[in-house]
């Protein structure tokens, strides 16, 4: 069920899947100029394992509110899905998805209240500034007059494998859809968030600061972060503690619209075989 809450900075749209005081919760956060419809696909298989689903809209895309005070940082997005989520009353043992810049709205979320996430799982998520802004090094930055947003279908299309088929997807227009949501001015600041937030400190560092299990994927055929900044990444985090690189072969960066049940048994996989340390204490 979609609902509108109300935050310090603005108005977060949730779409809340279960009750909200179950010990088995997944969090979705989409990326850059996204949407919770993003995570349709994946949904239905999540259910096996998860009793409740959240998916939330960034401020300034989707159907959530421009925030307030037009300020966009990761840490100001982090925050207000923090509120929604503590408006929700869904406050403890989350395992946190997030998809692309969402994967380091996600970091930011347990760089704050680590306290109360047990998983995260980042997919083609950058690791340094120098990949950031993914449209800079990506095929679509050669497209002409298209700007940092999705409305077309030939820059919808690089967001997916060159051999995927959208006609698939139960809407083959979400991205354009997303995309159009998004102010062109907002989209711009909302990619600068994240370079801005890896020029402060390198993923590596972040993921460091805190003893999360964390799972990051990465797609064989993503066209957006690109083959050097999958590189990139897994050379930046490849040494970090309690943290799992795996490779998804035949997807483009919205790997989990092309092979939903895939990636959701990946997150689900890694959930049931990794235990948050200070979990481990407490039961020995």
């Amino acid at each position: 069920m979609e609902k509108i809450l109300s935050t310090s900075e603005g108005s977060v749209n949730t779409n809340l899947i279960g009750p909200v005081d179950s010990d088995s919760i997944i969090v979705l956060v989409p990326g850059i100029n996204g949407s919770i419809e993003y995570f349709n696909e994946m949904i239905p298989y999540l259910k096996s394992k998860y009793q409740t689903i959240v998916a939330l809209d960034l401020l300034g895309q989707g159907k959530s509110s421009n925030s307030k005070n037009d300020h966009y940082t990761i840490d100001s997005e982090a925050w207000n899905l923090l509120e929604a989520m503590a408006r929700l009353k869904i406050t403890r043992k989350l395992v946190i998805f997030g998809y692309g810049v969402g994967g380091l709205v996600a970091v930011n979320m347990a760089e704050m209240r680590g306290f109360t996430i047990n998983k995260l799982i980042l997919l083609n998520t950058p690791a340094t500034d120098k990949y950031a802004d993914m449209d800079a090094h990506s095929a679509v930055a050669s497209i002409p007059l298209l700007g940092k947003l999705a409305k077309s279908p030939v820059k919808a299309g690089m967001y997916f494998d060159k051999n995927f088929d959208r006609s698939s997807l139960k809407n083959p227009k979400v991205v354009d859809e997303a995309a159009n949501k998004v102010d062109r001015k907002i989209a711009k600041k909302l990619q600068k968030m994240s370079m801005d937030y890896l020029t402060e400190k390198a993923l590596n560092k972040r993921l460091r600061s805190f003893k999360i299990p964390t799972l990051a994927l990465f797609s064989d055929g993503d066209q957006v972060l690109t083959e050097k900044g999958v590189k990139d990444a897994k050379a930046t985090i490849g040494r970090v503690p309690d943290l799992q690189i795996e490779d998804i072969k035949g997807v483009g960066h919205l790997a989990m619209m092309e092979k939903p049940e895939e990636i959701a048994q990946k997150i689900i996989k890694f959930d049931e075989t990794t235990v948050k340390e200070e979990e481990s204490v407490d039961n020995n």
